[in-house]
């Protein structure tokens, strides 16, 4: 077996490396974007094609660490780092990202033929992007980058963070009950128990602990965000709603993921409940962003708040998967755990509660059942008086 000398070995590593590195196939498919993005920037600068991102990259390389040189002695030294010129080179790598780009089509549409452009990108979504960017440079190239070199030249401007607005809960209802049977049990799975789209497409009936009540269920590391795994519950509600689906499916078969992998089925089912939004002409936009005020995510917000109202924000916390304080709820056993969920439980019922519009329109229908019954009478009286 060959040996190579370490010192004249440097170890390599793709492009395909670094987007597997990742373990979460989410995390991935951004990586995987935010270096397509990248490599659209690079031929825009460079005027190339094929070779636009290498060509680039070597440029950077070129500035990070240059060539030896001699001074005017003729001794020789190395300059130091050009880290202006890289830093502003990524300055427009940030501006590019800030623009639409008419002339950029990422792909076209096979079956209405329509062209999809490069569409400016959101300041959340470019920070992002630049992030996965500067790991891959380090990561791939060698070409580290300080947070100060960042701040010095103003990299990346600070995203304007907007109050998320509630969805009220005759909205709720409104989505609820135009949503179809698989959904509408979906998104009362969500609402009860304050579960991600992806957690709740990761489930199969061997999360459920059927013999308990309330029904808990037990979330895997793997299948988390935070890669911890918690548990939840469901209301009564949504377990009525899931019994059929339960019925159908084997011991480790997925209940509700119809797509080849739990990503695609998130995408789809994020699609879904907006193409619903569009169709009850609820696609109302938050201010200067792209992002839809009512949104899947907005079921988790109102658990949130629901379990805070009852039982304090640790709690809460702790059902949803996020950090905090939780001495307490740790010290809790299982029955005092389910029993808090039960008291908590009226507050997350939706289909079985009315709204006033729904009051109003029982009112309505009451009322003119009364008129009719006394229409009725007055025709039986003039039957018998005709008699």
């Amino acid at each position: 077996m060959t040996r190579i000398p370490m010192n004249n070995h440097i170890e390599a590593y793709s492009d395909e490396d670094w987007i597997e590195s990742y373990p979460k196939e989410r995390t991935r498919a951004c990586a995987k974007t935010s270096l397509n993005v990248f490599r659209q920037f690079c031929k825009v600068h460079t005027g190339l094609n094929e070779k636009s991102k290498d060509t680039l990259i070597k440029q950077y390389q070129d500035w990070f660490k240059p060539k030896k040189q001699k001074d005017e002695d003729g001794d020789p030294f190395y300059p130091d780092p050009d880290i202006r010129s890289i830093c502003l080179s990524l300055k427009k790598f940030v501006k590019f990202m800030g623009e639409d780009h008419p002339e950029i089509v990422f792909w076209t549409n096979p079956t209405t033929g329509h062209d999809h452009t490069f569409k400016a990108k959101s300041l959340i979504t470019i920070k992002l992007y630049f992030g996965f960017v500067k790991t891959y440079l380090r990561v791939v190239h060698g070409i580290k980058l300080t947070s100060e070199d960042l701040k010095d030249f103003r990299m990346l401007e600070k995203p304007p963070k907007e109050a998320r607005q509630p969805i009220p809960f005759d909205l709720i209802k409104k989505f609820f009950d135009n949503a179809d049977c698989r959904r509408r049990c979906m998104y009362l799975c969500l609402i009860s128990s304050g579960m991600r789209i992806g957690e709740l497409l990761s489930l199969k009936k061997s999360n459920f602990h059927f013999e308990e009540n309330p029904v808990r269920i037990t979330l895997h590391a793997k299948d988390t965000k935070t890669q911890q795994s918690r548990e939840t519950y469901i209301s009564s509600e949504a377990f009525d709603r899931l019994k059929p689906i339960l019925d159908e499916k084997g011991h480790d078969e997925y209940l509700f993921l119809n797509y080849p992998t739990v990503y695609s089925g998130v995408k789809n089912e994020v699609k879904a409940f907006a193409n619903l939004r569009k169709r009850l002409g609820l696609d109302v936009k938050a201010d200067n962003s792209i992002r839809a005020v009512y949104s899947l995510h907005g079921l988790r917000g109102y658990f949130f708040t629901k379990a805070t109202q009852v039982h304090g924000e640790q709690y809460a916390n702790r059902l949803i998967g996020h950090d905090g304080y939780l001495p307490n709820y740790y010290q809790l056993t299982e029955k005092q755990r389910g029993d808090m969920y039960l008291q908590l439980e009226p507050h997350l019922f939706v289909q079985s509660i009315k709204t006033e519009s729904d009051k109003t329109k029982d009112e309505l229908i009451e009322t003119l059942n009364s008129k009719l019954s006394e229409v009725d009478d007055k025709l039986r009286r003039f039957e018998l008086l005709a008699q």
